[in-house]
């Protein structure tokens, strides 16, 4: 029997903010609704040859795999990609990266590699102004719906109004990926690059001073506290990996990844002491509790953190499954979260699991981001600066710069 690999249908999705922090993840429940609804219909309708998945979506990546990786793989061997289109999705990079990354060639010019199509789904309408080729398209996948239209799949999804209309319009859009995967129309594969497809996001305007940071406090396999073990630990303090063969990657990166599905320009960097890494970055800090083993060393951490602006969350990392952690690691952790405590830092959290670190990270990075935009000092312009404007006209006797307002 013949043997295929590859998946129907990648569905690719705007990651939303969490709304607080008691809703860490950053996954739209209803886009999990609807990646499930979808998958049931495409089975119902599809004939795949074995080894074919059904369909994909971000949130079945395995904890502590290599996020882009994993999806890189998946993106060169799917046949249809379905982006749910709405405002956030043309305003993100990491959606952007996603369709680049489906859409680009084969490494092997000559290789023959399955046929790739594009469907888009009108998820959450966009303003009239910001309408392109290919959001029309979305829209034309059920032009016969004006609910659809006007509210989009995922209020469609959402609401028992609508059930009838989003069972036609999911069993449409099921049909449509399989016969494209199935039957597929000769000639072009459709769009090769975004600009062809009409969807280029803005070009990125955030200042590079103004990127979150994901800074890391740990020591290096060459500067490890007595009788720790060095399983976690790499030539620099960023490549901790706090749960070691349970992550392909150190843990700032995976911090790094959430920041950037969220839409963030991201760097990575080591913290030691003072707050300049921080004067105009919003900013996670992730902390390893053995650097507080040394002698001395919980008092140059408290130093470290005791002026930590508003915009900084730290979060104190000691993995209970490291044989270790009874013996010191969680005792470590518990030293270290009273002392930040006492230091004026309430807002540190703590995690000991790869699941409560993927999970209360997207809270994390919003609430940074959030603290920066309410309390972060604000840089005006260099240059000259224009007089305070007046409702007194152009004839007034005293000119608007002069700062001083006349009282004869």
């Amino acid at each position: 029997m013949t043997q295929a690999s590859g998946t129907y249908f990648f569905l690719s999705y705007a990651h939303p903010a969490p709304i607080s922090a008691d809703t860490g993840s950053d996954a739209d429940p209803w886009v999990s609704e609807f990646f499930d609804a979808l998958s049931a219909r495409v089975n119902r309708h599809a004939r795949p040859l074995p080894g074919m998945e059904i369909g994909f979506y971000d949130q079945q990546v395995p904890l502590g795999s290599d996020w882009k990786a994993v999806l890189v793989d998946v993106l060169r061997t799917a046949r249809v990609f379905v982006p749910l289109y709405s405002p956030a999705y043309f305003n993100r990079s990491w959606p952007k990266w996603e369709q680049e990354s489906y859409l680009e060639p084969p490494a092997e010019p000559d290789s023959a590699g399955p046929t790739r199509y594009v469907v888009p789904v009108l998820w959450i309408p966009l303003p009239s102004w910001d309408q392109t080729p290919e959001t029309r398209r979305a829209v034309d996948l059920a032009a016969d719906i004006p609910e659809y239209a006007e509210n989009g799949m995922r209020a469609l999804c959402m609401l028992g109004a609508y059930k009838k209309r989003y069972d036609a319009l999911l069993d449409r859009l099921a049909k449509r990926i399989v016969e494209l995967v199935e039957r597929p129309p000769g000639g072009s594969a459709g769009p090769s690059t975004l600009a062809q497809l009409g969807t280029e996001p803005p070009a990125e305007t955030t200042e590079p001073e103004t990127a979150f940071v994901v800074a890391v406090t740990a020591p290096t396999d060459t500067d490890l506290p007595p009788s720790r073990t060095a399983d976690s630990y790499g030539a620099g303090s960023t490549q901790w990996r706090p749960f070691t063969d349970r992550q392909a990657l150190p843990v700032a990166e995976y911090a790094a990844s959430t920041a950037e599905r969220l839409g963030l320009r991201v760097r990575i960097a080591p913290y030691e002491d003072g707050t300049e890494l921080f004067a105009r970055s919003p900013a996670v800090l992730l902390i390893d509790p053995w650097v507080a083993a040394g002698s001395g060393g919980l008092q140059a951490l408290r130093a470290a953190t005791k002026d930590l602006p508003e915009w900084v969350v730290p979060l104190v990392i000691a993995d209970n499954d490291d044989p270790q952690y009874a013996e010191r690691g969680g005792r470590l952790a518990d030293e270290v979260m009273t002392m930040l405590v006492a230091a004026g830092v309430p807002r540190a959290k703590r995690v000991a699991q790869v699941r409560e670190f993927v999970d209360i990270m997207p809270s994390l990075v919003t609430e940074a981001r959030r603290q920066y935009l309410r309390n972060a000092p604000v840089y005006p312009p260099s240059g000259a600066h224009a007089g305070r404007p007046s409702l007194r006209g152009s004839d007034a006797s005293t000119p608007l710069d002069s700062g001083k307002q006349s009282h004869d």
